[in-house]
């Protein structure tokens, strides 16, 4: 069965809901079509059965279902749960330096994606302070949706930037992994996020992932559906269009800032990803700044 987002929320401008859900009886297998799942083990214990599986879980454990991954729970025991269903893109903007963190990666893009290939690993076990830290957060998020006062969507905006940066955070610190490509790869991401504007090569990458090449660049292009060179110019072309609001950079300045060691050639990927280039960019972006209203 498929679980559309629709079905919890009509608010197609504002991708998200949270419910607190009771499990007296098994929940069958269904997948979410369309968004991803934030699911925290607020108490008991029961068996979380994902594409056939089973999987012991209980009170502080924490986990993401992606997209079209079959889950569902068996033999609930005094088992209650927070369901966040959300669309990441929307809550992470570029800048967003989260993405810098080994543990948000883990957490949010590798384990979901390595999930329906090598099954279900419980990666994040929160321990009493850390759970206490976030079922405070997740009491007010619930409480800012329900309650939908002026300015709510910015406060769910900023509680759940606290909820995902305080998860990655205790991810990072956690020693209960058991998936070494996970940590690998996870760490080898966060370096390249903090690293853009350095010339690695794949061989470096993979080198500092403790993958062969050949492994780095599949399990890469699996979980992200992108090369990592691919991957390091997206990176250099957002910290550029950041730079390009710096009307005192020149092209060849920003081109030298964000890893490209020639001018021309970063105005042609600029182009290729953006579809304008660096100046017209600038240009455009001026324009936005010169047509907002000053009060």
């Amino acid at each position: 069965m498929d679980f559309f987002l629709n079905w919890f929320t009509q608010d197609e401008t504002f991708p998200f809901f949270i419910q607190y859900g009771t499990h007296d009886e098994d929940l069958c297998l269904h997948t979410h079509a369309d968004f991803s799942e934030l699911v925290i083990v607020l108490s008991g214990t029961a068996t979380h059965v994902v594409d056939g599986e089973e999987y012991p879980i209980r009170k502080g454990d924490v986990f993401v279902i992606s997209n079209n991954t079959a889950h569902g729970y068996k033999h609930p025991k005094n088992f209650h749960i927070c369901n966040i269903m959300f669309h990441l893109s929307y809550f992470l903007d570029y800048q967003s330096d989260i993405k810098t963190t080994a543990g948000f990666h883990a957490l949010f893009v590798i384990e979901p994606t390595l999930t329906k290939t090598q099954g279900f690993k419980r990666q994040l076990t929160l321990n009493l302070a850390q759970y206490e830290e976030i079922h405070t957060l997740i009491v007010s998020l619930k409480n800012e949706y329900e309650t939908k006062l002026p300015g709510y969507q910015t406060m769910i905006i900023s509680l759940l930037s606290q909820l995902f940066t305080s998860l990655s955070r205790f991810y990072d610190v956690s020693q209960k992994s058991n998936s070494k490509e996970v940590v690998s790869i996870a760490n080898t991401i966060a370096y390249m996020e903090n690293h853009y504007n350095e010339d690695l090569s794949i061989e470096e990458l993979a080198q500092y992932s403790g993958l062969s090449s050949r492994h780095f660049r599949r399990i890469f292009q699996r979980i992200y559906s992108i090369s990592p060179t691919k991957y390091m110019t997206i990176l250099r072309i957002q910290a550029a269009m950041k730079a390009l609001q710096n009307p005192h950079l020149s092209i060849t300045e920003i081109a030298l800032l964000c890893g490209f060691s020639d001018s021309n050639y970063f105005s042609r990927k600029f182009k290729a990803e953006t579809g304008k280039s660096p100046l017209e960019y600038r240009k455009y972006i001026q324009g936005l700044s010169n047509s907002s209203i000053t009060i």
